[in-house]
């Protein structure tokens, strides 16, 4: 025996080690893949189904077994969804007082949340556990009380009653807390010791950093907005007033559901909150760079 042979015996057993593990991990990333792609379908599947029913006739919504695609692609649906209800003014009501309820959310919980963060004040542990007690009452117990609060200061029907109860948001508050938190403190202490105050500091360090945070939260508060049914259907009665979560409950009634055509409003109210997710996606996806934690 040589002395090479030992040294190619050590080499042909470490390549035989360095392919096993290639293949467990080529396997495990398989494996992965595979769920992702049936957790995926999961998701999308209902979304197509909803999509292209929008486009059906009502025999073939309806047909048994279920057909995927329409025998003929035609937008009858959508032309009746708005010649039964006023699906545009329903549509820009939602839409604006989506926007408004979450960007108020914002403008009231990022000073609150760099506070508590930040800053030193009496009853400060109290004020914070109060945000957080918020979080884990359900909001069922709380409708009546908010409801009697509403009719007696002369708010019912109108959209201050839909507004003013979801300005203020623990969760929101606790999301920007944590991130504020995780900023490291030298970026604010330039600020203070040019003589800036807590507010510039947050307004001109903090909430930039924060663009990640302020997005996700934004998009978090727009589509709760968006979709909450009971208080717009509790607080708000006349018609032109009524949001798209409570106008698409019209279209069906106590004997029979127009399914194709519920589809359609379905599918077009579905629009702003892909757009909004667009909107704010480069900011969710740069959130590590901008935050300047990164590196």
């Amino acid at each position: 025996m040589t002395r090479s042979e030992p040294l190619r015996s050590a080499a042909g057993t470490a390549d035989r080690r360095d392919a096993s593990i290639r293949v467990r991990t080529q396997g495990a990333q398989a494996a992965l893949v595979a769920f992702l792609t049936l957790g995926a379908l999961a998701i999308l599947l209902p979304f197509a189904w909803m999509i292209l029913t929008a486009f059906k006739t009502p025999a073939e919504a309806y047909t048994w077994p279920p057909v995927w695609l329409p025998a003929e692609w035609s937008v009858a649906n959508f032309t009746q969804l708005f010649a039964t209800i006023p699906f545009g003014k329903m549509f820009f009501n939602s839409f604006w007082t989506s926007v408004l309820i979450a960007t108020l959310n914002i403008l009231s919980a990022a000073p609150a949340a760099y506070a508590f963060a930040r800053l030193r004040f009496p009853g400060q542990g109290l004020w914070f556990g109060s945000h957080l007690l918020s979080l884990m009452i359900p909001w069922q117990v709380t409708i009546i009380p908010v409801f009697l609060l509403i009719r007696a200061l002369g708010w019912y029907d109108s959209y201050t009653a839909l507004i003013v109860p979801s300005i203020a948001s623990g969760f929101t508050v606790f999301l920007l807390f944590q991130f504020f938190r995780s900023l490291p403190r030298s970026l604010e202490e330039s600020v203070l010791i040019d003589g800036g105050s807590w507010f510039t500091a947050l307004r001109h360090v903090a909430l930039p950093a924060a663009k990640g945070a302020i997005a996700a939260a934004w998009l978090f508060s727009f589509l709760g907005n968006w979709q909450s049914f009971i208080w717009p259907l509790i607080v708000l009665q006349s018609s032109d007033k009524m949001l798209l979560s409570v106008g698409l409950l019209s279209l069906q009634n106590q004997f029979t559901v127009n399914i194709p055509v519920l589809m359609a409003g379905a599918t077009l109210s579905t629009l702003p909150t892909v757009i909004a997710y667009l909107f704010v996606q480069r900011y969710l996806t740069d959130a590590a760079i901008t935050s300047g934690l990164k590196g």
